[in-house]
């Protein structure tokens, strides 16, 4: 989960870097939850249901949370998975309205979505351990180890917090892990966030792995700047002003695989612009002038 000051804590990655470094006993002796549910939890859900900012009332940053749930009423229904409304948001397919995480986020994996399954089919403790679920997918390789997304971000802490605070934006990590990036926030004020201040997050352009402009004033002079983070990920541009011409500033986007057009202008030309991104996967763009014709990639409706 993340800190007060955007720098993440620790408590589960213990956990869960201590089951691959001291070997099966100790695994063994790892509760379920602290292993497998709270990183799942930390890496798709805290950035809109934790500390920063707590949607429908709900926080997952920890079981008590959890537990607790949402201002609609509890998420999870010990023993009954596909009576758990938390199980019925990350099943549901990428283009309902109600699934989990929504905005064109990545969607939970199926080795996570049965680790949930497994957790909450067995009682949704806090206390059983990892040897009481025999039947939970392998752990996976922490990122760290498998690939870094970014540089590490935490020599330049002092930076990212003077950039936040000049422009009012978040820049937030993605995960525990240094080099997993940030997630630049606009939500809170979108309407401070134009051309210019995209411009001036040129000193941190190499950290930001996924940027959520949803609802600004940017337009297409802004994906200049844009352009200039390589190791972008995901992008959201719902509701802005950028046009199928600006889309053509995105081809320096090489890692790009998500990128939320829903409720702009583009249109089938634009979306020709990005045939060459090798990583992209999929195109949101409800509401825009994008037919699903114009590339496999495309959900329209």
């Amino acid at each position: 989960m993340t800190g007060a000051k955007g720098r993440p804590g620790w408590r589960w990655l213990v956990a869960l870097v201590g089951g691959f470094a001291l070997g099966s006993a100790v695994r063994a002796e790892t509760t379920f939850y602290q292993a497998r549910i709270a990183p799942i939890m930390d890496r798709h859900c805290v950035v809109c249901h934790g500390p920063e900012k707590k949607k429908a009332g709900l926080r997952v940053d920890s079981f008590e949370w959890v537990m607790i749930g949402a201002e609609s009423g509890a998420i999870v229904k010990p023993g009954d998975p596909k009576g758990s409304e938390l199980y019925r948001r990350i099943t549901l397919p990428a283009t309902e309205e109600e699934v989990m995480p929504s905005d064109g986020k990545p969607l939970l994996s199926r080795e996570e979505i049965k680790n949930i399954e497994l957790w909450i089919a067995g009682g949704a403790s806090a206390e059983k351990v990892m040897a009481d679920f025999p039947g939970a997918p392998p752990l996976a390789r922490p990122k760290a180890i498998a690939e870094a997304l970014a540089p590490d971000w935490t020599s330049r802490a002092a930076q990212i917090t003077a950039l936040e605070q000049a422009l009012g934006v978040r820049l937030l990590p993605r995960s525990q892990v240094p080099t997993d990036g940030l997630i630049l926030r606009t939500a809170s004020s979108p309407a401070r966030c134009d051309d210019a201040a995209l411009a001036k997050l040129a000193p941190v352009a190499d950290l930001i792995v996924e940027a959520e402009l949803a609802r600004t004033r940017v337009t297409d002079a802004g994906l200049g700047a844009v352009a200039q983070w390589t190791n972008l990920r995901a992008l959201d541009l719902t509701r802005t002003g950028v046009t199928s011409a600006g889309l053509a500033r995105l081809q320096p986007l090489r890692r790009l695989e998500r990128l939320n057009l829903t409720d702009t202008s583009v249109d089938d030309a634009g979306v020709g612009h990005l045939r060459a991104l090798p990583e992209l996967r999929q195109i949101w763009a409800f509401g825009a002038k994008v037919t699903e014709a114009a590339d496999p990639r495309v959900v329209a409706k």
